[in-house]
């Protein structure tokens, strides 16, 4: 066992409580395969980072950057379709280096200067900037839990019946892969109680 950082604790114990009202299962809200993916972070890290059970692997800064660079990439290369090659080819030309040198950053062979890792940030889309790469595991997988917890509990008024609708069904995580709806509060209510008739009709199907 090891003594997970006071924040990340803290973090997980408000959405176990969080969860636990919701009444679902805390697997369906902490996805560790898209935990991972929004981290950078390997599945293995992740989970045991949620259950507290076997201590993180030490590891050297070089290599912490190293190895996000080439999740992102990958991750990326598999949302998008794209092959390798073209990926690098994007990256070559927005970091002003040849399609070789980018492709030894994004593999994770060679290590990225602070203006490269800047530029990645943006071209990955990372908010966070060269932190997001730097920083100790612990403390990014907070951060993307404590967007979790805003999700869960609704940042405003008009984002509650599509949260709770969220958090009953499991599909918050998925719902963080994108930009919250710009939609009223009576029409949220709506779809809500669309979506509920949906699923529904899909539960009673077995029984006819």
């Amino acid at each position: 066992m090891f003594a997970l950082p006071d924040v990340l604790s803290e973090t997980l114990a408000l959405l176990d409580a969080r969860i636990a009202r919701g009444g679902v299962e805390r697997g369906h809200v902490l996805d560790v395969r898209v935990l991972s993916e929004r981290t950078a972070l390997g599945e293995d890290e992740v989970r045991a980072l949620l259950e507290g059970g076997v201590a993180p692997p030490v590891d050297r800064i070089d290599d912490r950057v190293r190895g996000r660079v080439r999740a992102l990439h990958e991750a990326y290369a598999g949302r998008s379709g794209k092959r390798t090659g073209e990926v690098c080819k994007e990256v070559a030309e927005r970091l002003s280096i040849s399609p070789e040198w980018a492709r030894q950053l994004l593999l994770g062979k060679k290590m990225p200067n602070v203006p490269d890792l800047t530029e990645l940030a943006e071209f990955f889309g990372i908010e966070e900037g060269t932190r997001f790469f730097t920083d100790p595991a612990a403390t990014v997988l907070n951060r993307e839990l404590h967007r979790v917890l805003r999700t869960l509990e609704g940042e405003s008024e008009e984002e509650g019946p599509l949260v709770e609708f969220a958090t009953r069904h499991g599909v918050v995580t998925l719902a963080l892969r994108g930009r919250p709806l710009s939609l009223t509060r009576r029409k949220q209510d709506a779809l809500a109680v669309m979506l509920e008739g949906l699923l529904g009709v899909d539960e009673e199907e077995p029984g006819r």
